[in-house]
C-alpha cells in the first residue's frame, strides 16, 4: 500500500500545529517518540492544510 501521509520524524518537532488543524482528526503526537503520527491515513482528505501549517515542512501528502 502506498503511503498517503508521510511524516519526516527527523524534521518533526511535535509542535502539534497539524494535529490542531486536521479536520479528519487522524494526526496525533506520540508522546514517547515526540513526533506526529497518523492513525488512519486512508481518512486523509488530501487538502494539504497540514503541509501548509507545518513550520519545518515535516509532513507531505501524496
Amino acid at each position: 500500500m502506498n503511503e498517503i501521509v508521510i511524516i519526516d520524524e527527523e524534521l518533526c518537532t511535535a509542535c502539534g500545529a497539524c494535529v490542531e488543524l486536521c479536520p479528519q482528526k487522524i494526526l496525533y503526537i506520540d508522546e514517547q517518540k515526540n513526533v506526529c503520527c497518523v492513525t488512519d491515513e486512508t481518512q486523509c482528505d488530501k487538502r494539504r492544510g497540514c503541509e501548509d501549517v507545518c513550520p519545518t515542512e515535516a509532513i507531505k501528502i501524496h
